[in-house]
């Protein structure tokens, strides 16, 4: 509304800053300008200083200054504020002018130049004609100036400039234009600041010295001018608390005024603005409590200060302006981090100017509506041009003590009066409010006020001819209503929105709203009840319907003709979801049972209910039924042609209270087999499908039958229900049923041999015997394990496979069997294999298809079978390894490239025979064989539960390790006894063995046996492992049992990484098991060798054996043995 005299002024709203003037800045031409200029006036953050730039041209002219008055006695002021006054002080008239001027120390024009820059400063000094701004000059040069005191040159030039301009040293600067322009500009605002703050300070004190030539008597409206310029200076100068004091002053001196009706409007529209000064500056001193109280004694005290009573549309349009502007304050504050209350927030303030806003309305109505010609000539022309705020156009400047002109105060009230009436949409203005309301009622979360202010906002809706806009409200406010059960709200809500669905002809509504008017829960008369059935049943057979009670007259012949044209529009079928209303129709669905089998009837039991006074006669009656993959709508009772042409079908006519029970039967489908169903929905037609039918939509859960009085479910038990009829109430829905298999006649059987063994592919048979009495086909067998909370990755560790030389399948594994005839079997084989021992659940589910007889026709039917077995699985072996010397003594370590003995042993844990078809070793990279090739010795070896088999191979370790070494793996190839060639392969990891260093060691090569008085020859290998020369001393001990021929004695030399062979040739003299002359090895004493000697000592105890067993003499000649030379 732009002419409302009581919208805020935008001066009054904006943020006081101080103005400077910036001339001399060519921003057109110059880039340098350009740049300095966007440094000063772009980017005006918080951090920056509380300023305004304004840009000047050099032919500027400021407001003109009005000639002071030394004496008030006979002054006589014609009003309280000025217009202009504040947009004067805020855009108009700078507190500095700053002239910019391109002037470098160093000029070689310096004395030119500085005697223009003089001339500018003087020429602005004129214009601004004896007001006291302050002036400031910039002199923009390209080097960035010297610290203080070392430009002797700068100091003596800017002495000798501030004395050509009249100029204070402090209002020189200089700024480079060069890098750190921000910077520069950034300190050059402060300065600036500085400077407008004395100069709002100066004119605050001039003001305040006009003061001691008032008096009370004539001056009143002085003293309220005077203390409004004081506070605004000082918002200026960015004082608050001088501020709010000084228009705390102002707002109590302009209580004092004497209030008539000539000067009300003046008045009251000052005193809104001193308001809304105080309470913003008190939000901004985060003194919220004395903002509400401050506004609180506001509205108090000019609530009932009405005016003139032919205008007293203008005092609630006032009091709407106040509360709304506060309600604007308080949410701004909230914004800036003010905690807010549910209990005291913006919303309640802009609930009440909405309030006002409807007593402006209601005013308008009554002071109005004799008004229709706007009076010649114009009473109220050149309103714009008002000196003062809040005064008339037809008499300004005059004072309350002068009689008004009664012929012109008759005019000028006339003009309001028509501009009120046809300028100003107060539907919209309320509307606006009550959003604003809304929103903030709902941020508080305070739904029963929101919902409140949205009925009243549809209200205004409906007075402002917007039918469609206030029937989405009411329907939105319904719901909320039904759920609280404030049935007389819903009646009047439901009553004005049936209104608006005749108003606008929206049938689809209408006939929504009638059917819930018809309800229990509407409060309505019986004889409204009667009209609205009666309206229904038109609307239904393609006629318009009577009008609704209380309609605006101005509004039926249009409400008429909508009508004609929409009751033979599309669509003819009107959709109601039930769900969402409490209408005259109440269903209620259930399974008679929670579980069908395929070949079994599935039955609905349907329940209606009518609470409507009038019979009410359906057309159809059906229940659509839903399943994971697509819905299916089954019809439970429906009227036949001949029913359409006659009354109707007698089963379909509802009295009131009367209730009815269907039942509805149908064959499942064959693919609904293992799903669950559900009652989608319950559709009940009234009306017939050639004229137009409303489909009643129930939801097959029974939502929509909950208690309308909060009754609870066990309690519904103790009400009376007719004897002749299904008691309604306590029926109780339920929703789903589950189709399962019909009982299988399918005999199935799985053998197997438990237990399985790991690793291995254990075989397992499925027979089916068909017992049915009729040939099954299609038959599959779904075979998947069953997973336990003990182990839950079991089929990570489980595979399962038709034929094991084809590629596995992932779980589950699908056997087809094709078709079986009646009485005949056939049986499938599936391999498993398990990675890990324990138990194996397998579940075996048989599914076939099989033709039966239902009603006289060949169905397919789908029937499923399931076996669960239970397969443990076990080890077949325990293997274990041992390490021995060559001396067959058990050894916990070894020592590089020394030959030791591994004999692997195989336990048998199978209780089936097993026969070991191959073993392998594989050796680490570090090990080697002794053997040129290792030949399992277990080849075809038939072991039984208990049996154990072992087997030795000969390694050596090439070199030492801190760690212990691993010798590789063993693995066995076996299979069951009798298995028709599944051989399994099983593998382990040989234990580890701990190897060390050696610096030497001795083989000896000996006979496996000797003969009495027979030679033998004996060989001793003596490696040196070291890069060193080692220097030993040999000898061999006599022995009572042999004669030997060798070095007894000898000093050696064993060159580094090589070997020493030595030979004897031993003689006999004793059978039996006979001591060997032992072979002893000495440190020789020049040797510095890396071995100690009992490491030697060690060593030969360890590597050679100790005996040997020698056998008598035979009869006849001796046998040769090779003697060494």
């Amino acid at each position: 509304m732009g002419t409302d005299p009581f919208d805020f002024p935008p001066e009054l709203c904006s943020k006081p800053l101080a103005l400077i003037g910036l001339t001399g800045l060519d921003t057109l031409n110059n880039a340098v300008h350009r740049s300095i200029w966007d440094a000063f006036s772009n980017n005006r953050r918080q951090y920056r200083a509380p300023v305004q730039f304004k840009l000047l041209d050099a032919a500027h002219e400021f407001p003109p200054m009005k000639p002071k008055r030394t004496s008030y006695d006979w002054y006589i002021p014609k009003g309280i504020l000025k217009r202009n006054w504040m947009n004067k002080h805020l855009n108009e008239m700078p507190a500095v002018v700053v002239i910019f001027y391109e002037l470098d120390w160093d000029d070689p024009l310096w004395n030119e130049k500085s005697i223009e820059c003089a001339s500018r400063v003087l020429s602005v000094r004129a214009a601004l004609d004896g007001r006291s701004s302050r002036i400031a000059v910039i002199l923009v040069q390209q080097t960035a100036p010297l610290p203080t005191g070392e430009d002797m040159l700068a100091d003596e030039r800017a002495a000798v400039l501030c004395t050509c301009c009249e100029l204070n040293a402090k209002a020189l600067f200089v700024l480079p234009h060069g890098d750190h322009l921000l910077g520069y500009t950034h300190r050059l605002e402060n300065a600036f600041y500085d400077l407008a703050q004395n100069y709002y300070h100066h004119e605050a004190r001039n003001i305040k010295s006009h003061r001691d030539h008032l008096n009370k008597t004539t001056h009143q409206y002085l003293f309220v001018r005077h203390l409004f310029k004081i506070g605004f200076l000082n918002e200026l100068k960015q004082d608050v608390h001088t501020a709010l004091k000084n228009y705390s002053q102002a707002y109590s001196n302009l209580l004092e005024l004497r209030m008539v009706d000539t000067n009300a409007l003046e008045i009251k529209t000052v005193a809104g603005f001193i308001n809304y000064k105080l309470c913003k500056l008190m939000f901004h001193l985060s003194l919220p409590r004395d903002a509400i109280a401050q506004f609180r004694k506001h509205t108090e005290h000019f609530k009932n200060r009405i005016g003139q009573k032919d205008l007293a549309f203008e005092h609630h349009a006032w009091m709407s302006k106040q509360f709304c502007v506060f309600g604007d304050i308080f949410d701004e504050a909230i914004r800036q981090g003010l905690p807010a209350l549910q209990t005291q927030h913006p919303g309640f303030y802009y609930q009440q100017a909405a309030q006002h806003a409807a007593d402006r309305k209601e005013a308008c109505l009554e002071l109005c509506k004799a008004v229709d010609v706007y009076p010649e000539p114009d009473p109220l022309a050149g309103m714009e041009q008002l000196e003062f705020f809040g005064q008339r156009a037809w008499r300004p400047g005059k004072l309350s003590a002068e009689p008004p002109d009664p012929d012109k105060e008759k005019l000028g009230i006339q003009a309001l009066q028509y501009q009120e009436k046809q300028r100003v949409h107060h539907s919209m203005v309320i509307i606006g409010l009550l959003g604003s309301a809304i929103t903030q009622f709902k941020t508080y979360r305070c739904p029963r006020m929101r919902r409140h202010l949205v009925v009243q906002m549809a209200e205004e809706y409906y007075n402002s001819q917007d039918y469609g806009k206030a029937l989405t409200l009411l329907t939105h406010m319904l719901w909320d209503y039904r759920c609280e059960k404030w049935w007389q709200l819903l009646t009047n809500i439901l009553t004005l929105a049936l209104k608006c669905a005749y108003l606008s002809a929206n049938i689809q509504d209408y006939v929504v709203l009638s059917l819930e008017a018809l309800g229990t829960s509407s409060l309505l008369l019986p004889v409204e009840k009667t009209r609205i059935f009666n309206n229904v049943m038109k609307v239904l057979k393609k006629t318009a319907p009577e009008p609704e009670p209380d309609v605006p007259e101005e509004e039926l012949e249009h409400a008429r003709d909508l009508w004609t044209t929409a009751v033979h529009t599309e669509p003819l079928a009107v959709a109601v979801d039930m769900s969402n209303i409490t209408a005259c129709v109440e269903s209620k669905a259930r399974f008679t049972q929670p579980q069908y089998k395929a070949d079994q009837y599935v039955e609905i039991e349907v329940f209606i209910r009518s609470c409507c006074p009038h019979p009410l006669q359906f057309s159809r009656l059906s229940v659509t039924v839903n399943n994971p993959s697509y819905s299916s709508e089954f019809a439970v009772c429906e009227s036949s042609s001949q029913d359409v042409h006659a009354s109707g079908n007698p089963l379909l006519l509802f009295h009131c209270h009367e209730v009815r029970r269907y039942v509805c039967q149908f064959l499942p489908d064959v693919q609904d087999v293992g799903k669950e169903i559900q009652i989608g929905s319950i559709l009940l037609h009234l009306g017939s499908a050639q004229e137009r039918s409303a489909i009643l939509r129930f939801s097959g859960t029974g939502a929509e039958t909950a208690p309308s009085d909060g009754m609870c479910p066990e309690l519904q038990h103790f009400r009376q229900s007719p004897q002749h009829m299904p008691d309604f109430d306590n029926v109780r829905p339920l929703a789903t049923a589950e189709i399962v298999s019909r009982d299988s006649k399918l005999e199935v059987k799985v053998s197997h041999d438990m237990p399985a063994l790991l690793a291995e592919w254990y075989p397992i048979r499925v027979i089916l015997k068909n017992k049915e009495n009729y040939k099954i086909t299609v038959i599959s067998a779904n075979v998947n394990l069953q997973t336990s909370g003990d182990d839950p990755n079991i089929e990570q560790s489980t595979q399962l496979c038709e034929d094991v030389a084809t590629e596995l399948v992932p779980l589950p594994l699908l056997l087809s069997f094709g078709d079986l005839e009646k009485g005949s079997s056939m049986e499938k084989c599936f391999y498993l294999r398990a990675h890990r021992v324990g138990n194996r659940n397998i579940i075996v589910k048989v599914t076939y298809n099989m033709a039966i007889n239902r009603d006289s026709q060949r169905v397919e039917s789908s029937c499923v079978k399931e076996e669960l077995i239970s397969v443990p699985v076990v080890k077949p072996f325990d293997i274990t390894a041992k390490f021995f010397s060559l001396k067959f003594e058990p050894i916990a370590k070894t020592f590089a490239k020394e030959p030791f003995i591994v004999m692997p042993h195989v336990n048998c844990a199978s209780p089936s025979p097993l026969i070991i078809e191959d073993s392998t070793v594989d050796l680490s990279q570090q090990v080697l064989s002794v053997d040129a090739k290792l030949q399992s010795q277990l080849q075809s070896l038939h072991l039984k539960n208990g049996e154990t088999a072992a087997e030795a191979f000969c390694v050596t370790v090439s070199e030492p390790s801190d760690q212990p070494v691993a010798l590789g793996v063993y693995t066995l190839k076996w299979k069951r006894e009798g298995s028709k060639g599944l051989v399994t392969s099983s593998s382990v990891t040989m234990p580890t063995i701990h190897v060390e260093s050696a610096p030497l060691y001795v083989q000896m090569n000996l006979p496996a046996h000797g003969w009495v008085r027979t030679p033998m020859a004996v060989s001793y290998h003596i490696h040196n492992y070291t890069s060193r020369l080692l220097e030993l001393e040999l000898s061999m001990e006599a022995s009572d049992e042999f004669m030997f021929a060798g070095h007894k004695q000898l000093q050696l030399r064993i060159l580094p990484e090589s070997v020493h062979k030595m030979c004897y040739n031993l003689y006999p003299l004793q059978s039996g098991l006979v001591a060997l002359p032992r072979l002893r090895l000495t440190i020789s004493d020049q040797g510095n060798i890396p071995i100690r000697q009992a490491e030697i000592t060690e060593l030969l105890d360890r590597s050679l054996p100790s005996h040997v067993f020698v056998m008598p003499q035979g009869k006849g000649s001796p046998a040769a043995i090779k003697v060494a030379s």
